[in-house]
């Protein structure tokens, strides 16, 4: 589950030192790919069925791990659950990695970057974790999302032009929540900070909505078998606060089988909970042919191919076009998390509905928006005073399936 304080850890796996080795995590979790295929086998695993699955952070890994090793990813299924690489305006540059790296080293006695670098990595390395992780600062807002530790372009497995790159030629489940920003909206009012529900609009559309969509589309330029979906499901026993919907990770505890025991679920709950689990375990046993055959549409934007999951808290997908919710994409420049001065989001996606029909509705190409370099400007329609720069590494940590489904 995602905690607004797990940013500070991010700097033991993206410790943003510019004269050694940036995105440990996303190494580490190579060689625990490469480990479970060596071995699964010894515990009754196929590793030629390998499926990577992430939320959140650990969405964003996944996701990172499908470019870094797209000609040969040993994997054979991701499913990145509400974040991409195109998410967050991530990834960081090497300037702001190595600043939050001497802001920790210098808070330590380390040093700073005048100092010599080896002497620097080699105090930093004599440093308990605890003192390390208590010497990175504290952030308000949603600064506090991501912190300032995250991945850092390095253009070996961190890359500055990902709508330039291509993916790994492996099948992909995408997608995120339809109310992602509920988790951190309850969180900040807390902690007695408020923004309006225009914000929070701006929030879930540039942060994950658009993402999601650029990213399905990746992989279907990338000639990959996709499906996309987009839950919904609202429950009393996983409820987080009167605003918060279908908040970021409300998913998990559906997918995991891990609902409180009390007041416990509902009838409709249970149903969309085995469901869903029934879909994720087909990606996962075939993820070419699996949700196929599952009864899903693979993923066209001129076509109802968006899977709506727990869609008025009813078992089985509910299809639509996915410009009903991509529509004001076109308005967001997702590699920026700069404000802009704009009028108030038109929702040029209200009318769309289901239909028989495989036209798109008018308008409409792909509707997912832009996904260009670091740095640019944005193109959003946000109005003053609601978009603060965020910055943070969150969520769940990448799992690995491997055939023991």
């Amino acid at each position: 589950m995602t905690n607004i304080r797990s940013y500070r850890l991010s700097v033991l796996g993206f410790p943003g030192n510019p004269n050694g080795t940036n995105n440990l995590g996303f190494l580490d979790q190579r060689l625990a790919v490469e480990w479970v295929r060596d071995n699964i086998e010894n515990f009754g695993g196929d590793p030629s069925r390998i499926t990577l699955f992430g939320q959140s952070a650990g969405a964003v890994s996944v996701d990172a791990y499908s470019y870094a090793w797209a000609s040969d990813p040993i994997a054979a299924g991701f499913i990145p659950e509400s974040g991409t690489v195109f998410s967050w305006g991530l990834p960081n540059s090497k300037a702001i990695a190595a600043k939050a790296w001497y802001n920790v080293t210098a808070t330590l006695g380390c040093g700073n970057a005048s100092s010599d670098a080896a002497t620097v990595l080699s105090c930093m390395q004599k440093q308990n974790y605890t003192a390390i992780l208590n010497a990175v600062p504290s952030y308000s807002g949603t600064s506090s999302i991501l912190g300032a530790f995250g991945p850092t372009v390095d253009e070996i497995v961190v890359f500055s032009n990902y709508s330039q790159r291509t993916p790994a030629k492996v099948p992909m489940l995408v997608g995120n929540n339809n109310y992602e920003g509920g988790l951190f909206r309850t969180e900040f009012a807390l902690e007695g900070l408020f923004f309006p529900d225009a914000f929070w609009t701006d929030f879930n559309l540039q942060e994950f909505t658009c993402p999601a969509g650029i990213r399905a589309n990746a992989s279907v330029s990338a000639g990959n078998p996709t499906w996309r979906y987009r839950y919904f499901g609202v429950f009393p026993d996983l409820a987080i606060s009167s605003e918060a919907g279908t908040w970021h990770a409300a998913e998990l505890p559906i997918l995991f089988d891990t609902v409180p025991a009390t007041p416990g679920p509902t009838q409709a709950e249970i149903s969309i909970a085995n469901y869903m689990r029934g879909a994720w375990a087909a990606f996962a046993k075939d993820p070419k042919n699996g949700l196929s055959n599952y009864g899903w549409p693979t993923y066209n934007t001129s076509r109802d191919t968006l899977i709506r999951l727990a869609y008025d808290n009813i078992t089985g997908p509910n299809i639509i076009n996915p410009y009903k919710y991509d529509a004001d994409c076109v308005f967001f420049n997702v590699s920026s998390t700069n404000s802009s001065n704009a009028p108030q989001l038109p929702d040029l996606g209200a009318n769309v509905t289901p239909t028989s029909s495989s036209a798109a509705p008018t308008g409409s190409s792909t509707g997912t928006g832009t996904a260009t370099g670091m740095g640019a400007t944005a193109t959003t329609s946000k109005s003053a005073g609601r978009r603060v720069e965020v910055g943070g590494w969150v969520g769940l940590g990448a799992i690995v399936f491997a055939g023991l489904l």
